[in-house]
């Protein structure tokens, strides 16, 4: 038996099999609500306290974001919205047999990041962010108009 690894166990296989599995049996629709679903039981179980500013709440999700390895996202206003612009960028690659780019993780963040930023001053529940674009390595999501 081999010891484990000093920074803990390494939850890519499992989370591979998993993603493989519900490729297997879901409707890529289906899907996506399942895996924003666990991004806002994420955010739940890993909260961001209220901050006051944007710059505050960006440097609170990116500690949060470090210790997985989850990238970096910087947070911006976009005053003819109004809406906040997340970039999210260094996204963790894990490719399924369906997904080679990994796309699995854009409905993840979207869940994520609603969880997080519903628990600001100010928040609207009502209002989720989307997806506008994502790549390789990098997804922009809108919170607002």
């Amino acid at each position: 038996m081999t010891a484990p690894s000093e920074n803990g166990p390494s939850w890519g296989v499992f989370a591979r099999a998993l993603l493989d599995t519900l490729e297997a049996h879901m409707q890529p629709e289906e899907r996506a609500v399942l895996l924003r679903a666990i991004g806002t039981q994420i955010a739940a179980l890993w909260p961001i306290p209220p901050e006051e500013t944007l710059s505050g709440l960006e440097a609170q999700m990116n500690e949060r974001l470090a210790e997985p390895r989850w990238g970096v996202v910087s947070i911006s206003l976009d005053s003819n919205g109004p809406a906040l612009v997340l970039t999210h960028e260094q996204l963790p690659m894990l490719p399924t047999r369906a997904d080679a780019a990994g796309g699995w993780i854009v409905p993840v963040l979207e869940g994520l990041h609603a969880g997080w930023i519903s628990g600001q001053p100010g928040a609207e529940p009502e209002v989720q962010p989307h997806v506008v674009t994502s790549g390789e390595g990098s997804a922009t999501l809108r919170y607002g108009a």
